[in-house]
């Protein structure tokens, strides 16, 4: 003959229970996002830069360079609300997806001080020997992905 269980037994599973359904009813807030160090204002591929004392604006904007005409590629940036010190670097890869070039990082922004506009810019030259093709320009902001565009070298 069976006995049955005991009042106790099935009473202490109870509390086991209301927290395993309670965990189930939580949910967790996802990470408070920060605001971003800056906010992107233009991203431009031009041919050269007309330089002024404390600025310098994009010239030639364009997305297909040619070999023999222009000098240069520039990967130009204007970065609106930027907050404080942070590092930017350039990745360059040539049409067959390979690394061709990337820069150190530079120091943009200052600890505790805010801009309003700030400007930053690197190139790299069209020669003969560069690969036509579709180019990929990466650049990163504190090790992060913070703007791709694409261009083309081709003959003239």
């Amino acid at each position: 003959m069976k006995r049955p269980a005991p009042a106790i037994a099935i009473y202490g599973l109870l509390p086991i229970m209301a927290v395993i359904l309670a965990a189930a009813c939580v949910r967790f807030a996802p990470p408070a996002l920060d605001d971003p160090p800056a906010v992107l204002a233009r991203a431009v591929l031009c041919s050269s830069l007309d330089q002024k004392v404390d600025w310098a604006e994009p010239a030639g904007e364009k997305a297909i360079f040619k070999k023999g005409t222009d000098a240069s590629v520039y990967s130009f940036l204007e970065l609106k609300d930027l907050r404080g010190a942070h590092s930017l670097f350039w990745k360059w890869y040539d049409p067959s997806r390979r690394l061709y070039r990337e820069t150190e990082g530079i120091a943009v922004g200052e600890s505790g001080k805010f801009f309003d506009r700030y400007i930053a810019w690197d190139l790299i030259n069209v020669s003969e020997g560069k690969e036509n093709g579709v180019w990929t320009i990466a650049v990163f902001m504190d090790g992060r992905l913070f703007v791709s565009k694409e261009f083309e070298i081709k003959e003239d």
